[in-house]
């Protein structure tokens, strides 16, 4: 520390004095001594101060520096603090979209296991018709003998019979593929157009899911279905179609059927059940 009363020691006092000495009086030189003196006196705290703001001024810059490395520091924190909050942002998507998956997925182990519900209904279903035709075949025993010897068509016993299977067979075909409820179905005369009409199979149905609509079985079944047959058959559907009020069921149950006489059923419209279960819908069907 640079001190004021350290350099006036330093200083060539007998010097200084002999050059007042000569330029001035005794009396002048002892007043300009003491003026000096009060001068370098005056001037002690001012120096002292000068030093002492140096320091601040160092102080000052170190905390500074030290403000501006806080400043970094809090950048830095703000920067990771956004970073942060856009990391915490993507993880909510992320579980917004896991859960959304997760729902998906409940809904579609519901929907399988409604599915199964359903399918072990219609596996119970079909083994109720097994059953039935297998009574039903039983029934047909007695008169596989008759059969053998038939040529050219069937007789009215097996005709009874196909017909006794029609029922049971379509009673399970149409509750398994439209869940409706089957009335009994039987051998009917219809008067239509004024006219007596023999219809194989006849009856109606119920369908659970709009209890207003009025469905009308009307069918043929025969052992071996022609296409003359078809032809028969279409009529009976238009004269039904004129005479009944409701939607007609139209449906031809057999136990052969040639490729050609499938198709003409699929173009008029009409429905084809095999002896086995099996449903084919014609283009135009709309159940």
């Amino acid at each position: 520390m640079y001190r004021i009363d350290d350099k006036l020691h330093e200083l060539p006092h007998d010097a200084i004095i002999d050059d007042l000495k000569r330029a001035f009086s005794q009396e002048e030189t002892e007043a300009l001594l003491r003026v000096l003196e009060k001068i370098f006196d005056y001037l002690k705290p001012f120096v002292v101060l000068r030093e002492d703001m140096e320091g601040v001024k160092r102080a000052l810059e170190r905390l500074a520096e030290a403000q501006a490395k806080t400043e970094e520091r809090v950048n830095s924190l703000e920067i990771a603090v956004g970073r942060l909050e856009a990391a915490v942002e993507r993880l909510a998507e992320a579980q917004a979209k896991t859960e959304e998956r997760v729902t998906r997925l409940e809904a579609a182990v519901e929907r399988l296991a409604e599915a199964q519900a359903k399918t072990e209904e219609r596996v119970n279903s079909l083994e109720i018709a097994v059953g039935r035709l297998e009574a039903a075949v039983e029934r047909l025993a007695d008169g596989m003998d008759k059969l053998r010897k038939q040529v050219g068509g069937l007789s009215e016993t097996v005709g009874g019979d196909i017909e006794d299977i029609a029922y049971i067979v379509l009673y399970d075909v149409l509750k398994r593929e439209y869940g409706w409820k089957v009335e009994p179905l039987e051998r009917s005369w219809q008067e239509w157009d004024g006219e007596l009409i023999e219809v194989d199979v006849f009856g109606q149905a119920k369908d659970p899911a709009d209890p207003e609509r009025i469905i009308w079985i009307v069918g043929e079944a025969k052992h071996n279905l022609t296409i003359k047959e078809v032809e028969r058959f279409v009529g009976v559907v238009e004269r039904a179609a004129r005479n009944l009020k409701g939607e007609i069921f139209p449906v031809c149950f057999c136990y052969r059927a040639r490729p050609e006489v499938q198709n003409a059923l699929r173009l008029q419209g009409i429905y084809l059940v095999f002896s086995y279960g099996k449903l084919v819908a014609p283009e135009t069907a709309t159940v």
